[in-house]
């Protein structure tokens, strides 16, 4: 795998949770708007489920033989896992027994989200440099995966 492969692959799999995310984001909302709560935790932890195997992917592809592949792979997981807290906090919401308890819940989903942007943002830049470091030119920007609105 050559240092432009693996910057595509991790492409690919931010962007291969577009539809995903919609579809998830979808389900949550029906749920919530319904009050079955149940249903919201059981999208999200599929949800993460699909995430983590993202993440698994990723690990296991070694970078040591490109320049900054190291810093690209840490920022990369960290990206995949920043989406997969949001799901964890959806399903904490879903969990939570009663009502005050799901508002603590939505108040750190909503402290979770505030970052959302520089998530985003420190991927897009890592990949460039990544990119530049390697000797290869990005074909577009990253595309950035929908973001959780809950």
């Amino acid at each position: 795998m050559s240092a432009k492969q693996y910057s595509d692959e991790v492409a690919t799999l931010e962007q291969s949770l577009a539809e995903p995310i919609r579809q998830t984001e979808n389900t949550i909302k029906r749920c919530a708007d319904s009050a079955d709560y149940k249903c919201v935790s059981a999208a999200a932890e599929k949800m993460e489920t699909i995430i983590q195997e993202k993440i698994d992917k990723i690990e296991k592809i070694d970078v040591s033989k490109f320049t900054g592949g190291e810093d690209f792979k840490t920022v990369a997981i960290r990206y995949f896992e920043y989406f997969k807290s949001l799901y964890t906090a959806y399903r904490a919401i879903g969990d939570a027994p009663d009502e005050p308890a799901r508002m603590e819940a939505s108040n750190r989903m909503n402290q979770i989200l505030v970052a959302q942007e520089e998530v985003m943002l420190r991927l897009q830049d890592t990949q460039v440099r990544f990119a530049a470091e390697n000797g290869f030119m990005l074909e577009k920007a990253p595309a950035a995966a929908p973001g959780a609105n809950p």
